[in-house]
């Protein structure tokens, strides 16, 4: 009897242990440690570390300049001062939640800052020239531009959903079976009747402009579905196919193209040149935000072209053919498409 009350203490012990229950642990002699009251250069330093963990693509040295100078803005202000007193992860997510919708509605700010201020000004200020866009009549600074596109990519990397291996529909797989499944699955976006989203795209576009509208950002559609055949002509009618694809992202319903301009910001919209044209576009709020938000809702850039985006979160190609007979086909020969 007592060894077995003994186990039964013992593993009541055992249980209290690994459960990290503190109510029944021996009382302390010492009094418990309380934190260390939050100094500002601390919170400051702590801030631009949450961002690096992956909570923000703003850039550092915006997060800094912006919590030094924060006298010059009474929101962000007030929101490190409750940080600072509050001391605690959430109230610094706030703060810099705060810096984003800053950032995003800054006019001196572009989605090219997210590389840094010394390539951002490389890119922002160097002497494009009328035909620098990859791909069309050729111009004197093409690779340069590449090079820019590239260097995005890094930081927030396309999911193109017409090629690669992230790819929904490749165009080997589109038969005319799998183009009247597509077409099928197209939904009216309320608001924006002209326009037609695949219905999973379209889900994720609503709660995603009812989510910009509350931060003070209109995601109004310039471009959206596009039937293959009216593709097809307007490929064949341009003189860039890097610009217009003959088998588009819009033709699975996947890709909208934004309007750009925005308050004071007015651009040519959905333009490949001029080239300075293209990269003033990245600093409208509408780029900016789908740069910081987008893929909380599954959105991800063609970086050539700041204005169109796609829906392929991880994992979609699967879901998008759920209902085709069959499921997804087998995987061909992958092409890229622009």
């Amino acid at each position: 009897m007592k060894t077995l009350i003994r186990l039964s203490t013992l593993f009541l012990g055992c249980a209290i242990f690994f459960s990290g229950c503190s109510t029944l642990r021996p009382l302390q002699t010492e009094p418990v440690s309380m934190p260390k009251p939050e100094t500002p250069m601390n919170l400051i330093e702590a801030v631009a570390k949450l961002a690096e963990t992956g909570a923000s693509r703003l850039p550092q040295h915006y997060i800094l300049a912006a919590l030094k100078d924060r006298d010059q803005a009474s929101g962000i202000n007030a929101a490190f001062e409750r940080a600072l007193a509050d001391n605690n992860c959430e109230s610094k997510r706030a703060l810099l939640r705060g810096l984003e919708l800053k950032f995003l509605h800054d006019p001196k700010t572009s989605g090219l800052d997210i590389l840094g201020p010394e390539l951002s000004h490389h890119f922002r200020d160097f002497d494009w020239q009328e035909d620098d866009f990859p791909g069309g009549p050729q111009g004197p600074n093409e690779q340069f531009a590449d090079v820019m596109v590239d260097t995005l990519d890094l930081v927030r990397p396309e999911r193109r959903a017409n090629s690669t291996r992230d790819a929904v529909v490749l165009r080997a797989e589109a038969t005319a079976s799998v183009w009247n499944y597509i077409t099928n699955q197209w939904v009216t976006v309320p608001g924006q009747e002209r326009w037609k989203l695949n219905r999973h795209a379209l889900d994720s576009f609503v709660r995603m402009r009812e989510q910009a509208k509350v931060e003070g950002v209109d995601l109004i559609i310039s471009s959206g579905h596009r039937y293959p055949q009216v593709a097809q002509r307007n490929a064949v009618r341009a003189a860039n196919p890097n610009a217009v694809a003959s088998f588009s992202s819009h033709s699975l319903g996947l890709a909208i193209d934004f309007k750009m301009s925005y308050g004071d910001l007015k651009v040519d919209e959905t333009t490949t040149r001029p080239m300075a044209e293209v990269v003033r576009m990245r600093e409208s709020p509408v780029h900016k935000w789908m740069l910081l938000r987008g893929e909380e809702f599954g959105w991800y850039p063609y970086q050539n072209e700041p204005w169109h985006w796609e829906y392929n979160p991880p994992g979609f190609r699967e879901i998008y053919w759920a209902d085709f007979p069959g499921g997804a086909p087998q995987r061909g020969i992958i092409v890229d498409e622009p």
